[in-house]
């Protein structure tokens, strides 16, 4: 008679107990005695229009690659503040969420977002148990007024509507779950946003302890900063990109706390615009939406002073990732992870295109990532050079979280926690996918705050996809003939176009598959990420 395979592992955990000299009952109380381990906690920090540039200047954030994780090729899915955002919160790229701009009446923004609001990595937390907080910009045209509507699986909400670019001038939000359920209170702005969400981000902390002891928390910290403001007129004396008051040049705004401003360690005078890589490089061998005339002098010094006030304003923002992890208890330390990156970088000047975004050039799409692991961890200090992308964010935070791998896998995406932990597993994505739909100027509503201000014409790149693999870039325009092709490897800048070099054969097909996976009869992205596959 055959013995069942449970029969035959009990029979067997029963003689080694008798081996051991235990009974069965002293091991049973002696396993379930044994501590579980605890579900980290986890808090994001993503910032507005940060370019790797800037982080040279931010002491705290470039702390946390000590005893963490820095990832030095990590593209965002699209160089757009709402289509990126929503590829973070869902895992998928801006094709298969549908969200393609920033406006409702232009396939985008919030009216594009709100269907996905049930499935984003709140509700998959909330369901395995965390305590979730989130604080700052949410999604372009989410209405912040006195019924605004706090999205599933968010138990805080702290968001400010689009008045919060200027980081003086907003409403913010403050509903709390187990404090104002049935009321959405709501508040002025006055003081400097960035300050006011590093003091909420600790008051979370605080109620997380009190409201949930023992359960893990999930706190998403997302300033506009360093974002210009919005609606900016000639000749105004506030700066296009405002920092905090004391990080002003002291000559100029009296509450500023050097002759120059802060700029983090450095005098902001020797600080210029012109060092940055690409800055004003002959554009001739570029697609014509790209070619221009040089950068003058009177645009220069105006770029120099925009460059000066992004290096003072994320000040603030190195500030208030400081604030929150001092805010942590030994305990907590042990068993946090501390993720910070940004929605999309900026060019200020490189290849001559004057302030903005919505390119696929390193400047826009290639931002920092750095993760602190838990101080009970790994220690030392981890880079990766593996290609990582936004949508991976959604399948990390489930996987820190304990999700089951069906639901975490799920979309377009996979975990980056092996990298975060050291391991370099051997079947990771050759390609980053990076797209664009080039918005319509001409749409219903307020102006786009992320409209690029270039010269001339103010027209932005047209709608494109591209590849971008550990050493080349591949580009593709919608209807232009024009594609790009750099080897990053020897021109890491993308100053050389090559658009006849015959690796774009392959470079075309590899991304006329990226660019339509997931959809049905498509392979999935994980795999069409694969150039040999």
């Amino acid at each position: 008679m055959r013995i069942p395979s449970k029969r035959l592992a009990a029979a067997a955990a029963a003689s080694a107990l008798a081996l051991s000299g235990a009974s069965p009952a002293s091991a049973l109380v002696e396993r379930l005695q044994q501590p579980h381990p605890k579900q980290p906690n986890i808090v994001f920090f993503l910032v507005d229009d940060m370019s790797a540039d800037l982080l040279n200047y931010m002491d705290t954030v470039r702390s946390l690659g000590r005893d963490g994780t820095t990832f030095t090729d990590y593209y965002v899915s699209n160089s757009l503040c709402c289509p990126s955002r929503a590829s973070t919160f869902t895992g998928e790229f801006p094709h298969n969420t549908g969200v393609e701009t920033n406006k409702g009446s232009d396939r985008g923004g919030y009216a594009a977002f709100a269907e996905h609001e049930g499935r984003t990595y709140a509700t998959a937390l909330r369901d395995a148990g965390y305590r979730t907080g989130y604080l700052g910009k949410y999604i372009n045209e989410y209405p912040v007024g006195a019924d605004y509507k706090v999205p599933p699986g968010w138990a805080e909400w702290h968001v400010a509507g689009g008045g919060g670019y200027n980081e003086f001038r907003y409403q913010l939000t403050g509903y709390v779950e187990e404090e104002t359920a049935g009321r959405k209170p709501i508040g002025s702005g006055g003081k400097y946003l960035v300050d006011v969400l590093g003091r909420r981000a600790v008051d979370f902390i605080e109620r997380s302890r009190e409201h949930a002891p023992g359960k893990p928390f999930f706190l998403q910290v997302a300033p506009f900063s360093p974002h210009a403001r919005v609606g900016v007129k000639p000749g105004e004396k506030e700066p296009r990109f405002p920092p905090a008051y004391r990080d002003r040049p002291r000559t100029a705004w009296p509450a500023g706390q050097f002759p120059h401003g802060d700029c983090g360690g450095v005098d902001c005078a020797t600080v210029d615009v012109t060092s940055l890589p690409a800055f004003d490089e002959d554009t001739s061998d570029k697609p014509a939406w790209v070619r221009r005339q040089r950068i003058g002098a009177k645009l220069t010094k105006e770029l120099r002073a925009d460059f000066r006030d992004r290096v003072r304003m994320v000040q603030s923002v190195d500030d208030m990732v400081e604030r929150v992890m001092s805010a942590l208890t030994a305990e907590e330390k042990r068993n946090t992870y501390i993720v910070f990156t940004s929605d999309n970088g900026f060019h200020l000047g490189q290849h001559r295109l004057v302030r903005g975004k919505s390119t696929a050039y390193d400047h826009d799409v290639r931002v920092p990532l750095l993760v602190k692991r838990p101080a009970a961890g790994r220690h030392g200090d981890l880079v990766s050079d593996r290609i990582a992308q936004n949508v991976d964010l959604f399948a990390t935070f489930l996987d820190i979280a304990g999700v089951d791998r069906a639901r975490r896998d799920s979309r377009d995406g996979r975990s980056l926690l092996p990298l975060i932990s050291g391991h370099r597993p051997k079947d990771w994505r050759d390609a980053a996918l990076i797209e664009h739909v080039r918005p319509d100027p001409d749409a219903a509503g307020e102006p786009d705050p992320d409209a690029d201000d270039l010269k001339p014409g103010n027209a932005g790149p047209p709608s494109y996809a591209a590849v971008r693999t550990a050493d080349e870039l591949y580009v593709e325009y919608r209807g232009v003939a024009e594609p790009e092709y750099y080897n990053t490897a020897t021109d890491p800048h993308q100053e050389r176009n090559d658009p006849g070099d015959p690796r774009t054969a392959g470079l075309a097909e590899a991304l006329d598959k990226l660019a339509d996976c997931g959809r049905p009869g498509q392979a999935d992205c994980w795999t069409a990420a694969h150039l040999g596959s």
